[in-house]
């Protein structure tokens, strides 16, 4: 190739050496396949690539940046941008497929356009290229890899703080709905032991009324505290709602389940909670408990329990009452 057909190349020896693809790749080796190339000059906002149109041709940024645009079927979106000396629409190229993001000039740039046919002959003509472009796209996936697992994991923690109660830091009603729901099939189906306890403090609309609501809170988070201590790790509590907590104990007997109930109510009634001011309270807590029955439910056993609370606070409270059925309740 000569001086003159050198000057008729959309681009410089300079340029070209600077570009993250034509790294270690020879000028020459490629000079005569750039002549097919075109540089064009970009405004902001201007769109290279779409999605509902077929592409073919590969983009390099010489100058500027350009801007990934990919939406995602739940509405999401994201972006990423392409800066000097990496390319864009080589995916395309290859598989003759419509492009799966928007590419749009995030600020003036000035792009090297390369046709389908001609990127595809420069790759056969250099091997130092075919390498390059192999590094661009690995380091890419790896990129976009880990971005994938990081909001996955972000999702994971939003879900999983979603079901914890941000005061006491029980698992909350939606963790219940979930994991009691698969406890209960669990025991029906195996026909596994299944005891389930609610729990209300007692008197708590008085604490509230007299030390005023963060006493109210500091008394449900000891509340917490002390039912966490007092059940075994395969126990699964729940903060119910207000004052109330509930309780699924796989595995549990009756005989069971009457030791861990007493255990509870005798924490509780023990416990002694200071607040702020120096003041000590202590609280007690009535506790009914219900034994699954087949083809329960957890909203059926939940309220078999409920029913047994109720009859312990009805008697006197601080005290736990078991549901045997047919209406009938017996003090533990």
């Amino acid at each position: 190739m000569n001086f003159d057909e050198l000057e008729t190349l959309p681009i410089s020896r300079n340029e070209f050496s600077e570009l993250e693809l034509f790294k270690n790749v020879q000028f020459e080796k490629l000079a005569g396949f750039l002549l097919r190339c075109s540089v064009q000059n970009f405004e902001k906002g201007h769109k290279l690539i779409d999605p509902d149109k077929p592409n073919r041709s590969v983009y390099i940024v010489i100058n500027g940046a350009l801007e990934a645009i990919l939406e995602s079927e739940n509405g999401g979106t994201f972006t990423k941008e392409i800066t000097k000396g990496h390319c864009v629409g080589e995916m395309s190229v290859f598989d003759n497929v419509k492009p799966s993001a928007t590419i749009a000039a995030k600020e003036p740039s000035k792009i090297l356009v390369i046709p389908a046919d001609t990127m595809l002959s420069m790759l056969s003509a250099s091997h130092e290229l075919c390498l390059n472009l192999l590094q661009i796209l690995s380091q890419r996936l790896r990129h976009d890899n880990k971005i994938v697992c990081e909001e996955q994991y972000h999702i994971r923690c939003i879900e999983e703080n979603a079901k914890i109660d941000p005061m006491t830091g029980l698992h909350n009603r939606r963790w219940l709905e979930d994991m009691y729901t698969r406890e209960m099939n669990r025991s029906n189906k195996g026909n596994f032991k299944l005891t389930a306890f609610m729990i209300d403090i007692d008197h708590f609309k008085r604490v509230n009324d007299t030390y005023g609501h963060l006493a109210g809170d500091q008394v449900l988070i000891s509340v917490a505290q002390t039912l966490i201590r007092s059940l075994r790790p395969s126990d699964m509590p729940v903060r119910y709602g207000g004052e109330e907590f509930s309780v699924f104990l796989p595995g549990t007997t009756t005989k069971n389940a009457k030791v861990i109930a007493e255990r509870i109510r005798r924490n509780m009634e023990n416990m002694s909670i200071s607040l702020p001011d120096g003041t000590i309270l202590q609280v007690t807590v009535s506790i009914g408990f219900a034994e699954r029955i087949d083809n329960d439910t957890v909203a059926s056993l939940i309220d078999r329990a409920d029913k047994a609370l109720y009859h312990a606070k009805q008697n006197g409270r601080n005290r736990v009452c078991q549901n045997l059925g047919n209406g009938k309740f017996v003090r533990v």
